[in-house]
């Protein structure tokens, strides 16, 4: 039998657990936060913590998850209406970006998760990824479809988007230039885009789709 669904107070204490742990672990690193420090915070008991999660490992790895996750319904949010692949991918890029701007202990968190895990643990970002991948290439796909975008190849070009963007963030949020992540996605999305498209001339369109269907994290 599934285990019952949590009552709305206990899922809010849940988040309100896993927004504060983002922040204490972002900034002190795992092996130095303390789960009493996230607990003061978060005004919970420290046992209603570990009732929760277990232990600092799985707190820790529970908040990259829910991270992960809130970057990803941040994402689809900004897809609704986009009309051609062009589009789609440009609001893939400038969200993640957005997200990370306002978000960017995400970043640090990712990072620790490997520094701390890597012979346990499959980065949980690099795992988001692989999951959803094919729908990135089946966007690819229907753009080379539609002559919109030349002859590629939807696996090997998704991988590179999702590098190109997965780089721009995170060499943004270590260089201390957050708050330029959306400048520096937008130009590295031309630029994408350019080598990808049938006709660059168009891409001005899908640019101008996506700004004006902007929505604040």
């Amino acid at each position: 039998m599934p285990d019952a669904a949590p009552s709305p107070a206990t899922a809010r204490r849940r988040q309100r657990i896993l927004e504060v742990a983002a922040r204490v672990f972002a900034k002190e690193g795992f092996r130095h936060t303390d789960v009493q420090v996230i607990a003061d915070l978060a005004r919970a008991g420290k046992g209603t913590i570990y009732r929760h999660f277990g232990n600092k490992q799985e707190l820790f790895l529970a908040t990259v998850r829910a991270n992960v996750e809130w970057l990803a319904d941040y994402v689809l949010a900004q897809l609704d209406g986009a009309e051609s692949a062009a589009d789609h991918l440009r609001r893939i890029a400038v969200s993640c970006a957005e997200y990370c701007q306002h978000h960017p202990d995400l970043v640090e968190l990712t990072i620790q998760e490997r520094a701390e895990f890597r012979e346990s643990v499959f980065p949980t970002a690099l795992m988001f990824r692989s999951d959803n991948s094919g729908g990135l290439e089946e966007m690819i796909r229907a753009g080379v479809a539609t002559g919109e975008f030349r002859d590629v190849d939807p696996h090997t070009t998704s991988i590179a988007f999702l590098d190109l963007v997965f780089g721009t963030v995170v060499c943004g949020c270590l260089e201390g230039g957050s708050r330029q992540l959306t400048t520096r996605i937008d130009r590295a999305v031309d630029m994408f885009l350019a080598g990808v498209a049938a006709d660059p001339s168009a891409l001005q369109d899908s640019k101008d789709a996506a700004v004006d269907s902007h929505i604040e994290p």
